[in-house]
């Protein structure tokens, strides 16, 4: 077949699958060569298989309406949608079995630290561990720890095929630039890094990891979202200038709030919810609403002024 499907109903009772995609006429002596032994397999899927089709992202938005399908998946396709919704699926990309067998060690990176344009290199030693010779694809993911916008659990961003005979280990390098950590900010209209704490994510396959190891990035660009009257408080401590400008006042605010919901973390457990995920994606403004009668100003006023010392910040 050419693409996914779901095996549910019958994957239990066959010894083993052959999955040939877009086999082209010389299929059946290829499917031979791979049944008797004569060539050792070493593809990898390069798409999920569901469980079922109904968990694919897909399932809501297909075949749409009126002769139209809206692609509503955004960032979450594929591996990505499964690892979002930590679902189990029957068999994950980058999946693929051999004759013989492999084992992933000593990963390491050429840098613990490193600036964005400089990028980072990660080796690992991979030793066929089998009685035959064959083939394995290393892969390599990146889990971004505190990423501004919304992204994947992690994302494929290098991989490579190495042959090698039976016992015989081989040191896998792979090079990631600044683009393998940067996510499209549609605000800016451009490609970023961010800094912060990355991990470096080596497996088989999306889901038979071997090694994490993480690493540090340091951008040489950083771009703020610019601050305005109905940024969040999330947003103002974001912001480098915005932080420092309202970091002593945030403090002071929170205090107040907390102790007037019954201090601490009790302030939670008062509304049943999230207290403080809840100020924090709420408009500054607003926030200070709430204590108007004990500001001595109005809270667009003290937002306005706050903005003025943003402006005026060296």
């Amino acid at each position: 077949c050419g693409s996914a499907i779901a095996m549910h109903e019958w994957i239990e009772d066959v010894a083993a699958v052959l999955y040939t995609g877009f086999a082209g006429q010389a299929a059946g002596g290829a499917m031979a060569d791979v049944l008797t032994g004569r060539v050792n397999p070493s593809g990898k899927l390069a798409e999920t298989f569901p469980v079922r089709l109904v968990d694919t992202p897909a399932n809501l938005n297909y075949p749409g309406e009126n002769g139209q399908v809206r692609y509503g998946e955004g960032l979450f396709m594929g591996y990505r949608y499964y690892d979002a919704r930590s679902m189990p699926v029957q068999f994950a990309f980058g999946h693929g079995l051999s004759y013989t067998t492999f084992s992933f060690s000593d990963a390491r990176v050429s840098q613990a630290e490193f600036a964005e344009e400089a990028g980072v290199d990660v080796l690992i030693d991979v030793t066929n561990t089998g009685p035959v010779p064959g083939k394995e694809v290393v892969q390599v993911y990146v889990h971004q720890r505190a990423p501004r916008l919304v992204r994947p659990e992690k994302e494929l961003k290098a991989f490579a095929k190495i042959a090698l005979q039976p016992g015989e280990t081989k040191t896998v390098r792979l090079h990631l630039d600044a683009r393998a950590f940067a996510y499209y900010n549609p605000l800016f209209k451009l490609w970023v890094a961010q800094s912060g704490m990355f991990d470096l994510i080596i497996g088989a396959s999306s889901r038979d990891v071997r090694a994490t190891v993480p690493v540090t990035l340091h951008a040489t660009r950083e771009l703020h979202v610019p601050l305005n009257t109905e940024s969040t408080i999330h947003e103002w401590l974001a912001h480098p200038k915005g932080r420092i400008v309202f970091g002593p006042m945030h403090e002071k605010m929170m205090a107040g709030l907390t102790a007037s919901l019954g201090g601490g973390e009790n302030a939670s457990e008062t509304l049943g919810m999230d207290f403080s995920g809840i100020i924090q994606n709420l408009p500054l403004s607003t926030v200070l609403g709430f204590q108007e009668s004990m500001l001595p100003m109005s809270a667009d006023a003290m937002v306005a002024g706050l903005l003025q010392q943003v402006a005026s910040a060296a």
